[in-house]
């Protein structure tokens, strides 16, 4: 026997016991005055009219019950529709303030990104001349605002502006790319290809987020060999693929969007290829080892008509893009190509970190000298975590994340953020057959200068949203003009950023 069934005979028994209780006073009255009688002293009819009201009071009861399945069902079915018109909508995030918008099926996917840097420095230059007077004060070095997603699964793309910068440019394109990961060549699961413009890493220095550098600006070399076929707002096709512990890209790259503002009548067209592995990796340790080369093909063309003007030139600030004077720089030289050679090594070992890079740059000179000029350039610099916080290779990029606090500043439950000193060393050759001081500079001899930078640096991470930093700079440039008078200067830099970033 069933429970319900159970449950309306244990009903009916108890209705018929209250019945006979609630009658018996009636049918006793009655049973004096009225025969024949059972054997029960309850007439007949007093009987069946029992019975009747039973079978009434149990067909009640059955509708009864069905009404509440009919809505126990209902309600369950509004429930579950409401879980499904829940779980059919977009989940919105706010992860380190950034917003962010996924689809249910997570095949779309809209991100709001922003970064804001401000800059302020302080030059001591000497000897102090009109050529080299560096403008202390403030620069925005990077305001940028943009978006980024995902849509059907396997197409990407970003779209970024440019309101800050190096001191005296207006608002530009950054960024703005397609990118497809449906593709998987050679069994490759990440694989993507992408067109557009933007900023494929050049090297290990360049692929560490701008917003995660240990210092103010990149080492000179780095900064400068990125400048010559890739950089911020690079256009170019290229791919990528990348596994667990390595990282791979190859881009044919064009103009930088916004950059030159001369006249180009054939842009520049170059390809760049890197290559990154972790070597060794562990939860307290990493090791990178890389290689990169970029070849500028063909020059940018500033000639109208059937003449032809292709230049290279190679010029760089002192690690700092408050001023913009450069005070080391080739000149103009008339080529058909340039080609850069990089070697990367780094490691990381629980708070400590430790990097370094180092380029060869030759020229295809044209004209009548018959030398083609060579440049280098390298940089050793170094980092100890004073909070414990650690550096962890990323696949990314094929270099290394930045720091993320373990404690938000917060003095109330004893948090103070991440603490940070570094240091570095960094040297920038752009002298070749310079000659000796006092004379004239040999037949396609170049004066580029030779410019050497110490920085120490302190940074604070109050939280994953902020970061301040405070650098100090000893540069040295040596250099000699035409004639062979030393130009050189000895420069002290002071120089602190404010940033917040999503």
């Amino acid at each position: 026997m069933t429970a319900p069934a159970i449950l309306r005979r244990s009903a009916r028994a108890a209705a018929m016991a209250a019945l006979l209780c609630g009658a018996a006073p009636a049918a006793m009255a009655q049973a004096v005055s009225t025969a024949p009688t059972n054997t029960s002293g309850i007439s007949q009819e007093q009987a069946l009219a029992l019975s009747a009201r039973l079978d009434a009071l149990e067909r009640q009861n059955q509708e009864l019950e069905d009404q509440i399945a009919d809505l126990k069902a209902g309600v369950a079915g509004s429930t579950q529709a409401i879980r499904d018109t829940q779980a059919a909508q977009p989940v919105a995030t706010l992860s380190n303030g950034r917003p962010t918008f996924t689809s249910a099926d997570g095949a779309f996917k809209f991100a709001v990104r922003t970064v804001g840097q401000f800059d302020a420095a302080k030059y001591d230059v000497s000897p102090l001349t009109t050529a080299n007077d560096l403008v202390s004060g403030t620069n925005f070095r990077r305001v940028r605002l943009g978006i980024e997603g995902t849509a059907f699964k396997d197409w990407s793309y970003g779209l970024w502006g440019e309101f800050g910068g190096s001191g005296g440019e207006s608002a530009i394109l950054n960024q703005a790319y397609l990118d497809y990961a449906g593709f998987h060549p050679f069994g490759l699961e990440d694989f993507h290809i992408r067109a557009g413009a933007w900023a494929t890493p050049a090297g290990l220095e360049d692929a560490t987020s701008n917003t995660d550098e240990l210092f103010l600006e990149r080492g000179a070399i780095a900064e400068l060999v990125r400048s010559q076929a890739a950089g911020d707002g690079r256009a170019g096709v290229g791919i990528f693929s990348r596994g667990q512990r390595w990282y791979g890209s190859a881009v044919w790259t064009g103009k930088v969007v916004g950059v030159p503002a001369t006249a180009e009548f054939n842009q520049q067209s170059g390809i760049l290829l890197r290559g990154a592995y972790n070597v060794l990796h562990d939860a307290d340790y990493d090791v990178h080892l890389g290689v990169n080369f970029q070849d500028v093909l063909d020059p940018a063309d500033t000639a109208a008509g059937s003449a032809v003007a292709k230049a290279i030139r190679l010029q760089e600030r002192p690690e700092l893009r408050v001023s913009g004077t450069r005070l080391v720089d080739t000149g103009a030289i008339a080529a058909d190509g340039l080609t850069a050679l990089g070697l990367e090594a780094g490691a990381s070992w629980k708070n400590l970190y430790a990097a370094s890079e180092w380029y060869q740059i030759d020229v295809s000179r044209t004209g009548v000298s018959p030398f083609d000029p060579s440049f280098s350039g390298w940089y050793l610099q170094g980092a100890w975590t004073l909070t414990g916080e650690h550096r962890v290779w990323s696949n990314a990029n094929g270099g290394f994340n930045g720091i993320k606090p373990t404690k938000t500043f917060n003095p109330a439950t004893g948090g103070f953020g991440a603490w940070e000193i570094a240091a570095r060393y960094s040297l920038l050759d752009l002298n070749d057959r310079s000659g000796n001081a006092g004379t004239a500079a040999p037949a396609g001899g170049i004066r580029g200068g030779e410019q050497k930078i110490t920085t120490l640096g302190l940074n604070w991470y109050p939280n994953s949203f902020v970061r301040l930093l405070l650098d100090y700079q000893w540069a040295k440039i040596d250099r000699l003009n035409a004639a062979g008078a030393r130009i050189g200067e000895d420069v002290n830099v002071v120089s602190f950023r404010s940033q917040f970033a999503f």
